[in-house]
């Protein structure tokens, strides 16, 4: 059974991670961070991190949308006026491992320790958990942005049960 769970996480994390560096190529990003990570969540097949949402009353793209406007913000902020540039899709060639924030790093490893906890598969559900446990950067602001306390966000998704 735990090469079966072990195998599954394999293929989760490997789903999980081209995503989570294909969210940061759109978003015009070079290190992928909180907000790729926990867009990419739902792209996994166990549909836990759209249900979470929906629950929420939100989406995918709507998460999606929010993370664009903070970019902008920020940037404007920084005296960026040119968010075309700074936003468009990077082609870079990939080679070696994904190279994920800090935060984003510490988040993925919280999200693998809550389904081990449980003795069971990594799914979308603990990603979006995790992301939401952490109090500051464009995940928690487009968060707030949409209108979901992250608490809430938390709780919903630690109550979706896993596929």
């Amino acid at each position: 059974m735990k090469f079966t769970r072990a195998w599954r996480d394999m293929r989760t994390m490997k789903t999980l991670f081209s995503e989570t560096e294909a969210e940061a190529d759109r978003l015009g990003d070079r290190e992928p961070g909180l907000e790729h990570l926990l867009l990419a969540s739902f792209a996994l097949p166990d549909g836990t991190a759209r249900r979470v949402f929906e629950h929420l009353g939100s989406n995918r793209d709507a998460l999606r949308e929010e993370v664009i406007r903070v970019h902008g913000e920020a940037l404007a902020a920084a005296g960026m006026t040119d968010a075309r540039v700074a936003t468009s899709a990077l082609s870079r060639p990939r080679t070696g491992p994904l190279r994920l924030t800090e935060p984003a790093q510490a988040a993925f490893r919280n999200a693998v320790a809550l389904a081990k906890s449980e003795r069971r598969p990594i799914v979308g559900a603990d990603i979006v958990a995790a992301v939401a446990t952490i109090t500051h950067g464009t995940a928690a602001r487009a968060l707030e942005s949409l209108g979901l306390v992250r608490s809430d966000v938390v709780d919903a998704a630690r109550a979706e049960p896993a596929s």
